[in-house]
């Protein structure tokens, strides 16, 4: 009995000093080699080690992120004190200096705001489900591209829907698929040159609707490519534009809760295409 249990025994020691250490990276040891026995204990211990695998890769991705997010916070934090701490000597400040350093803060004050409101959003792992509901991808990329054409007055925007994609539904939440398209629409007039076309479509093919945001800008170097929808990845050539580098990371999470894949190429003739792929009911 002692040696039929030994596995059991062994599952158990791993789940208490788990439980001690609050180390995932355990696991239990299992049978090797010929005389090794496919039984239900060793399946058992099998689906453990999987879900310790699974507990693991979660719990470095979270202590991934909160580094991360301390890394990018700490710049604008010290900004935002620094500022501070000059309008709390206005006395000795001309109006010039004064109106600087109180724009300088507004301006820091609203690029914490959103890097900790896109944090946020990124700390949820699904949709919440009470607000799904049946939304038109072509109603929803119809107004993204119109606020687009606002926020960005110096770029053109053109928009090229599928007759069969128009009345198509998909089930989703309506604000954060408009935050997706809005998020790839600044990514994509960000990275165009003044006067450029970014460019959209929504085809039906093969049961997929495809949107894609087409941009005529430098593009994406192949060392970049695997990369740009990593949290915090800035490229060499955008570091010195606004931004947190949490955008493309966003809009491909909200892609995933949604059952979408959205993914980045280089397109024809220069510049990058982002393709997002959404199953039509």
């Amino acid at each position: 009995s002692r040696t039929g249990l030994a596995p059991v025994a062994r599952l158990t020691a791993t789940a208490e000093r788990i439980a001690a250490t609050r180390d995932a990276r355990h696991r239990i040891e299992l049978p090797a080699g010929p005389q090794a026995r496919e039984d239900e204990v060793t399946r058992l211990a099998a689906s453990f080690n999987a879900m310790l695998g699974e507990l693991e890769e979660s719990v470095t991705a979270r202590r991934r992120l909160v580094a991360d997010a301390s890394h990018e916070l700490r710049t604008p934090l010290t900004a935002l004190r620094t500022n501070a701490e000059l309008l709390a000597r206005a006395d000795r400040l001309t109006d010039a200096q004064r109106d600087r350093a109180a724009a300088a803060l507004g301006r820091q004050l609203r690029e914490v705001t959103t890097l900790v409101n896109d944090l946020i959003e990124l700390a949820r792992d699904e949709e919440p489900r009470p607000l799904v509901e049946q939304v038109r991808p072509a109603a929803l990329l119809a107004h993204a591209v119109g606020a687009a054409r606002e926020h960005w007055p110096e770029i053109t925007f053109t928009s090229d829907v599928d007759q069969d994609a128009t009345g198509l539904t998909v089930p989703g939440v309506p604000a954060r698929l408009t935050r997706l398209l809005t998020n790839l629409l600044d990514n994509a007039a960000k990275f165009s040159p003044a006067g450029g076309p970014v460019d959209t479509e929504l085809r039906l093919i093969s049961g997929e609707l495809h949107l894609t945001v087409r941009d005529h800008g430098p593009g994406i170097a192949a060392g970049d490519l695997p990369h740009v929808f990593d949290r915090f990845y800035r490229a060499e050539a955008a570091r010195a534009l606004p931004g947190s580098g949490l955008g493309l990371a966003m809009a491909r999470q909200i892609a995933r809760a949604h059952g979408a894949e959205l993914t980045a190429e280089a397109a024809p003739g220069g510049g990058a295409l982002f393709r997002l792929r959404i199953p039509a009911h």
